[in-house]
Parts: structure tokens; C-alpha cells; sequence
């Protein structure tokens, strides 16, 4: 039994790796079982995303092995995954690094995260902007976002997770003027706020 989603999130990370079709089963006290069927990029689960729990406590793991023409592990279409891969990231790890990250690395966005789908803040379109636009380390998103560094690593957590962040240990560091990073993060966060349609 254990409490929080530190241990789910490695959970998913290791059948994501494994690079043959698992689906994986969570028991979750009160909340009932979290199903997820990673060929189809969805789980089913009774709890709406709106109502994380985010303190939850997990009474089960269990992988089940599948194959690739094998019948979906729920009547589809069930959730897109990128929901809940979200929301497992960010409150995952306490605020430290997930541990398939490495001391010195950069990232990038590979592509945008569906923000229309998933529970955000202002402060976290401020760092997928930066994110959007440039490699930073977890410290230099957190100076460039104005947040946090715990801030800044779970979003990264959360977002590589997803497995939308290219990763890099000699990208260099973006250096710019204060200004400019303002600028630039305020053009960007004016294109995201468009593209959402705020």
C-alpha cells in the first residue's frame, strides 16, 4: 500500500520502456481501479480528472501482459492518457526529479501539450512557452518562468512523462537579456492564449 503517485508514474514510466504491449491496473482506495491500455493511448477509470486525488492511496499494481491484436483492455475510446500522464507528473516525486531524468540535462518541447485537456495555471503556460521556444534546464526554466524550481520540475517531471520533451546534456544554455526573456515569454504566452482560444 502506498500513498501518492510516485510509484504509479514509475510504474507507467518502466511499461512505456519495455517496448512490448502491457496494459497496466491500479487499485486505488475509494476511487476504484485506473485501467490503462497504452496501445490505444487511453485509460478508463471512474474518477473524473477534475477530481485527482491527489494524496491517493494505491492497494495494487499489476501489469497485464496483452499483444498487439489482442481486443482493447476497455471499450474504447475510453480517456486520452496524456490526461492523466499530467497529472501523475506533476504530483509525483515531491517536487524532485523523476528518477529516469539525468544531473545536467536540458529540455524542449517536441511538441504542444493539449492545455484544453489538462488542469493548468498561468505559471505553468508561462514555463511550456519557455519550453516551447528554447532548451533550459530545470533551474534556468525556473528563473525564466519567474517560479520555483520545485515548480519548474514537476512540470518537467509531468511533461516528460508524456514523453513530449527532448532531452539533451550539450544543448547550451539560452542566454538572454532579462528583457528579451520577458518579451519573448509574454509573445509566446500571447500565441498560446490564441491558440486556446482565450
Amino acid at each position: 500500500m502506498t500513498v501518492g503517485w510516485t510509484q504509479a508514474a514509475m510504474a507507467v514510466q518502466a511499461v512505456l520502456s519495455l517496448g512490448t504491449p502491457v496494459h497496466l491496473r491500479m487499485d486505488i482506495e475509494g476511487h476504484g481501479p485506473l485501467l490503462i491500455d497504452f496501445r490505444h493511448h487511453a485509460f478508463s477509470w471512474s474518477t473524473p480528472l477534475e477530481d485527482f486525488p491527489v494524496d491517493a492511496v494505491h492497494t495494487g499494481l499489476q501489469t497485464v501482459p496483452t499483444s498487439a491484436d489482442a481486443p482493447p483492455y476497455f471499450e474504447l475510446p475510453g480517456q486520452d492518457l496524456d490526461g492523466l500522464l499530467w497529472q501523475m507528473g506533476i504530483n509525483a516525486f515531491g517536487g524532485g526529479p523523476a528518477f529516469w531524468l539525468s544531473p545536467g540535462e536540458r529540455y524542449r518541447l517536441t511538441r504542444w501539450p493539449n492545455l484544453t485537456r489538462h488542469s493548468h495555471d498561468l505559471r505553468h503556460v508561462r514555463m511550456i512557452a519557455v519550453l516551447g521556444n528554447a532548451y533550459a534546464s530545470t533551474t534556468e526554466l525556473a528563473a525564466f518562468a519567474d517560479v520555483e524550481v520545485s515548480e519548474a520540475q514537476r512540470l518537467i517531471n509531468a511533461l516528460s512523462l508524456m514523453r513530449i520533451l527532448s532531452r539533451s546534456a550539450a544543448a547550451p544554455a539560452a542566454t538572454m537579456a532579462p528583457q528579451a526573456v520577458e518579451a519573448k515569454r509574454d509573445s509566446l504566452f500571447a500565441r498560446l492564449r490564441k491558440r486556446l482560444g482565450r
